[in-house]
C-alpha cells in the first residue's frame, strides 16, 4: 500500500520552533520525507526533529488543533469495545482466566470473577507481565475508587477496570470512538480534557495510553490532570519509546513513528521531565513490558511497503526467523533494562 496522495491543507499546518516539552531550539534532523504508512488516510510528507535538550522527537510543521481529525478518518478505536470480562466457552480458557484475575486480585486489589487464588504463584513470568499491563499496574485503594482514562477509545480498558471494581470516566476527542463507548454504557465525556471538565483532586487514577504522543501540548495537558487528581494518587503513561531497540533496527521505517498523528516522541528522560514539569513525581524505573512482538511485525511490513494493520500477511522464511530471534532479544533486553522497551511505561504520584 502507498500514503495518501496530496499535501496537507497549506492553512492547517503550524510551526514549531522550539520543542513543545522543554522549549529548546536546538535541534537535529531524526527523519525526513516521513508519510502516513500506517492508516493511509493522512497526506503530506513529515519532518521529525530532535531535541538537544530533552532528547524527545516533534514533528515540524505539524497539523493545528483544528485539522488534525484529518489524520483519524480511519482508526481502530472506531471499532466497538470487546467485552474483556467476558467468560470464555472453553474449560480450558476459564481456568486460565480464573489464574490470571486470582493473581490480579491478589496483587492489584481487584474483584475480578472467576477467580483462583492459586493464580498467584503458578502464573510464569510473561503471563504475569501481560496480566499487570492490562491492567496498567494500578492497586485499587478502595472499592468504588475513582478512575479517568484520557483518550479512552472504544471504552475497553474501562469495561475490564468497571469490572475489577473501579468507578471509571473516559474523555475522548473522537466522536466515532466516543460513541463506541457510551453504547457499551460507559460514563465517557467527548472533547478534549480542559480545565474545570472535572472538579480538583476527583481521580485516584489516571491514565493515559499511547495518548500523551497525540497531543499539542503535552506539558499543559499534565498539569490539567494535576489539579484534578487526589494527592497520593497515580498517573499511569504509556507511549512509544524513541530509546527503543526496534527504532535502532527500523529507523523511519519504524511502526510506532506514525506520523502526523505522533507529534512528539518520547525518551525516558523526556517523560520524566515533562511530568517533573507538571509538578509530578515520576518512579526512577518504566515499567518492563513486552510488546515487541506487533511493534517489529508493523515495522517489517512498512519496511515492505505492506499494510501493517493486517492480521497475517505472508512473509519469507527466512525473515520470519530472524524476526523471532530478534522478538526474543527485545524482550530480554526489556526485562533487564525497562528504558529500553518498546513501550515506555512510566508511573508518578501526585505529592501528598
Amino acid at each position: 500500500m502507498t500514503a495518501p496522495a496530496g499535501e496537507w491543507p497549506a492553512d492547517g499546518l503550524e510551526s514549531v520552533p522550539a520543542c513543545p516539552l522543554c522549549g529548546e531550539t536546538k535541534r537535529e534532523l531524526l527523519h525526513a520525507d516521513l508519510t502516513d504508512r500506517v492508516f493511509f488516510c493522512a497526506p503530506g510528507r513529515w519532518t521529525l526533529l530532535r531535541c538537544a535538550g530533552c532528547t524527545a522527537a516533534y514533528l515540524d510543521p505539524r497539523p493545528t488543533r483544528a485539522t488534525i481529525k484529518l489524520a483519524y478518518s480511519s482508526y481502530f478505536t472506531h471499532e466497538s469495545a470487546a467485552d474483556a470480562t467476558k467468560t470464555p466457552s472453553s474449560a480450558w480458557r476459564r481456568h486460565r482466566l480464573a489464574l490470571r484475575n486470582g493473581y490480579l486480585n491478589a496483587a492489584y486489589g481487584c474483584h475480578f470473577e472467576p477467580s483462583d487464588s492459586r493464580g498467584a504463584t503458578r502464573l510464569g513470568l510473561a503471563v504475569r507481565l501481560r496480566a499487570d499491563r492490562s491492567v496498567r499496574w494500578l492497586k485499587m485503594p478502595r472499592p468504588g475508587a475513582r478512575l479517568l482514562d484520557i483518550g479512552c477509545g472504544n471504552g475497553a480498558f474501562l469495561l475490564l477496570m468497571r469490572a475489577a471494581g473501579w468507578d471509571v470516566h473516559g474523555v475522548e476527542p473522537d466522536p466515532k470512538a466516543a460513541a463506541a463507548a457510551a453504547a457499551a454504557g460507559l460514563a465517557v465525556k467527548e472533547g478534549f480534557l480542559v480545565p474545570g471538565l472535572f472538579p480538583d483532586d476527583y481521580f485516584d487514577a489516571v491514565t493515559l495510553s499511547h495518548v500523551i504522543e497525540h497531543l499539542h501540548d503535552p506539558v499543559g495537558t499534565m498539569r490539567v490532570v494535576h489539579r484534578m487528581m487526589k494527592p497520593g494518587g497515580v498517573l499511569h503513561i504509556g507511549t512509544p519509546n524513541l530509546a527503543s531497540r526496534g527504532h535502532r533496527l527500523f529507523g523511519r521505517d519504524y511502526f510506532a513513528l506514525d506520523p502526523p498523528r505522533h507529534l512528539v516522541l518520547f525518551t525516558p528522560e523526556a517523560l520524566r521531565r515533562t511530568l517533573r514539569l507538571a509538578g509530578f513525581d515520576p518512579e526512577p524505573q518504566p515499567r518492563a513490558t513486552l510488546t515487541a512482538k506487533a511493534t517489529f511485525r508493523g515495522s517489517e511490513y512498512i519496511r515492505r511497503g505492506l499494510n501493517p494493520s493486517a492480521r497475517r500477511l505472508p512473509l519469507p522464511f527466512f525473515v520470519k526467523h530472524r524476526m523471532r530471534l530478534q522478538i526474543a532479544h527485545a524482550h530480554r533486553l526489556s526485562l533487564r533494562h525497562p528504558e529500553q522497551s518498546e513501550e515506555l511505561v512510566l508511573l508518578a504520584r501526585k505529592p501528598v
